[in-house]
């Protein structure tokens, strides 16, 4: 089979490091033109690409001149709007890193170009593809925790708040940790809660805490990224008559299932591809999307689940500047 044809804009370490050697292990694909501003970069992406490989200074040269089957994107976050709007609008399939935008009142204009475009959009949601949610999900189906009553996600890191920000920390980090809630609960939340402390100078705190309401289960992030130390992601579900425990980097599955006078506990390992693309399940994700590039079928990174995605941080945006709770408007998704 011919390799898909890809365009990388952007070439700094998280390509390097994570989508170049995804592409690697997958072996479908082929990077055959990138964006590069220095001739130090240059020289880095033909030394690690081939001589072959066309390099273009601006992202638009690339969309309007390179012969590509896709493009993956890896920018900083503040020209993350404008580069996915011309990709949309060049109506070239795209893999990109949420969020959609940086700016509260440039979402709903961001999202309806998601729904609307006609080409395929994939975001980069490497979280929810971790097959140790997939197992979760299987668990809470096959009824081992009983009926669920809560799912809490917990995020530490050092990266550190951002004092420019226009949307708070639970709003920007959404796409990724509030994707898994709404997978292993298998629904999206009707309402939500921000609660945060203001330590920080600027709407972006350090840590914050989002509660979604999914009829009847709460869902519950917490992000902490003001940590020392190494990053650490874990998800904790409880159950009528059970629990469970995922830690993400680890992979470990920990469960209890019975009554309090009679369980039993369980160990589980539930590992994505090895080795990583630096993160886990970065592998899985980048396959899906060539899985989708080349059968233009839908997936759970679609714009539809980026779309509800985004309004639900839209709707904790709200709720930060309320201090209520707030019904989420799914924008007619």
């Amino acid at each position: 089979m011919e390799k898909i044809k890809i365009g990388m804009i952007g070439f700094g370490k998280w390509v390097k490091s994570a989508y170049l050697p995804a592409l690697e292990y997958d072996s479908r694909a082929e990077v055959v033109a990138i964006t590069a501003s220095s001739e130090e970069t240059k020289k880095k992406a033909q030394h690690m690409l081939g001589e072959s490989v066309i390099i273009y200074h601006d992202y638009q040269s690339l969309l309007d001149n390179a012969d590509i089957d896709a493009v993956m994107m890896a920018v900083p976050d503040k020209v993350h709007q404008e580069i996915l709007l011309a990709c949309l609008q060049k109506k070239v399939p795209v893999f990109y890193e949420p969020p959609i935008s940086l700016v509260r009142h440039q979402m709903p204009i961001m999202i309806d170009q998601l729904i609307n475009a006609q080409c395929l959009s994939f975001a980069h949601l490497e979280l929810g593809y971790h097959p140790i949610f997939q197992r979760i999900k299987s668990l809470i189906d096959k009824g081992i925790i009983g009926a669920l009553q809560d799912v809490t996600i917990t995020l530490h890191a050092n990266w550190g708040a951002d004092p420019d920000a226009d949307l708070c920390l639970i709003d920007r980090m959404s796409c990724w940790y509030v994707d898994v809630l709404n997978r292993i609960i298998g629904t999206v939340p009707e309402r939500v809660f921000l609660l945060e402390g203001n330590g920080e100078s600027g709407r972006m705190q350090a840590q914050g805490i989002g509660i979604y309401d999914y009829n009847g289960v709460w869902g519950i992030f917490k992000a902490d990224v003001g940590r020392k130390g190494k990053e650490s992601i874990v998800v904790e579900l409880t159950g009528e008559k059970g629990c469970i425990r995922a830690d993400y980097f680890t992979g470990e599955l920990t469960y209890v299932s019975g009554t309090k006078a009679n369980h039993e506990d369980f160990v589980e390992s539930c590992l994505p591809l090895e080795p990583y693309a630096d993160y886990p399940a970065v592998r899985e994700t980048v396959s899906v999307f060539l899985d989708n590039v080349i059968g233009q079928e839908p997936s759970l990174g679609n714009a539809y689940r980026v779309a509800q995605l985004s309004a639900i941080g839209l709707a904790i945006d709200e709720s930060k500047d309320t201090g209520n709770w707030v019904k989420v408007k799914y924008h007619n998704i």
